[in-house]
């Protein structure tokens, strides 16, 4: 239990570190944080408060998906809530000391860093089977019901934050590319192919299977 407390809190921060760096990037927010990220935009509340409050949101949408199969443990995601929304401000700071020039180069190379970190991020928390964080919990809630592959819906899902945080800031913001840009939509695509080919690489490297979908 102990390591997989630590796997998953040490996922978690990775994933932080990952929406940081997109951020910074000034090619846009990656999908997982884009509407907490157009919240924060439209009302000038900290990043770290608008992901809380958007990530409980998600957790009322899979009881909505599982209805009788939505399981007690899944509760635990409200303490992800908690901590995801921390480690977020924690990580913005962290990375805000990473030199930034402001060219198309660095910006490209901080989307591809975000990118892999965010994958890599939930590959290392998702096994670990304490709870996943409530955008994760969504994929795997319709994972669930349609039996279809995580890393699929993971594509789809983050596609429709892209779309919905587009609305948002369409609708509420001066900018309707205040928080999406070239580099979500990039990314709503890369993060689920990313994952995948982390999964396949460790199972061919150590012969095991991780299933990203907990029954």
């Amino acid at each position: 239990m102990i390591k997989r407390i630590c796997l998953f809190t040490v996922g978690l921060f990775i994933m932080s570190l990952g929406v940081a760096f997109s951020i910074i990037s000034m090619l846009g927010t990656t999908p997982i944080s884009s509407i907490s990220y157009s919240l924060t935009l439209i009302t000038n509340i900290n990043i770290g408060i608008t992901t809380f409050i958007f990530n409980v949101a998600l957790i009322f949408i899979q009881i909505i998906i599982l209805r009788s199969r939505f399981r007690k443990k899944r509760l635990l995601q409200f303490i992800n809530c908690v901590m995801f929304g921390y480690f977020t401000d924690l990580a913005l700071y962290i990375v805000s000391f990473v030199p930034f020039d402001n060219s198309i180069l660095c910006s490209v190379l901080f989307l591809i860093i975000s990118i892999f970190l965010i994958a890599f991020g939930i590959f290392v928390y998702m096994p670990a089977n304490i709870a996943p964080l409530p955008g994760e919990g969504c994929v795997e809630a319709v994972a669930i019901v349609t039996n279809w592959r995580f890393s699929t819906i993971k594509i789809a899902f983050d596609a429709t934050m892209v779309i919905i945080s587009l609305i948002l800031c369409g609708l509420f913001y001066t900018n309707i590319f205040g928080a999406v840009n070239v580099g979500t939509v990039i990314s709503a695509f890369m993060v689920g192919f990313t994952l995948r080919q982390i999964s396949n690489a460790y199972s061919k490297i150590t012969g095991n299977q991780i299933n990203m979908v907990n029954r």
